[in-house]
């Protein structure tokens, strides 16, 4: 769902919101779908008139959830390629949100809940497929090596994003922010395209 839909479906914002929130304070087990229904100011009719139950309407929380960590950064890097890819970066040492525990509520309930571990799985496919789109716009531009698989770049991005949201969650410190981007440019930069060489063919 993207911010566009929820211009569109004020409905439909309300109650992924409220799910998001109970989801991530009470998780998935405990949170009770009345208690998201009253939070959206909602029957509990009305989410079952969209929704099958707390599954789908965790893997939807979790879809945006993920939707606009992305799109947070989006003004910053309006271009797209790999100057989004490095904002994205940068902006891992944000201060998280109580809606960040939504990705360890959500990760922890597929252990029990194999339909929901489809779902979950699918949220974290289309995200990275989001991240790859701008990946290769970076190729397109010349930024990142074409010889570079965009598969392994993107699952990189997700697993740098994925650990640290679970270090700032623990209460781990972090690295200070310009170490942090000094980095974050590096690893971009090593990722660029080799210079020609210039040693003569033989």
């Amino acid at each position: 769902m993207t911010t566009d839909t929820f211009a569109s479906d004020p409905l439909g914002n309300q109650l992924v919101s409220a799910a998001a929130q109970v989801f991530a304070e009470e998780g998935y087990d405990r949170a009770k779908v009345a208690e998201i229904a009253r939070r959206a100011g909602v029957t509990t009719g009305a989410i079952y008139s969209r929704y099958r139950g707390k599954a789908d309407l965790m893997a939807d929380a979790l879809g945006t959830h993920l939707i606009a960590q992305i799109e947070r950064v989006l003004p910053e890097a309006p271009e797209g390629g790999a100057a989004l890819l490095f904002s994205m970066g940068t902006h891992l040492l944000d201060e998280k949100k109580s809606s960040d525990w939504l990705v360890m509520e959500a990760i922890v309930a597929t252990r029990r809940d194999p339909e929901l571990a489809d779902m979950i799985r699918r949220s974290f496919e289309d995200d990275e497929s989001r991240i790859a789109k701008h990946i290769q716009q970076a190729k397109d531009d010349g930024q990142i090596d074409r010889n570079l698989s965009t598969k392994a770049i993107a699952s990189f991005a997700m697993a740098l994003g994925m650990g640290m949201t679970v270090n700032q969650l623990v209460g781990r410190e972090l690295p200070e922010a310009d170490s942090w981007r000094e980095v974050i440019d590096r690893v971009l930069a090593a990722a660029a395209p080799l210079p020609p060489s210039d040693t003569p063919s033989e």
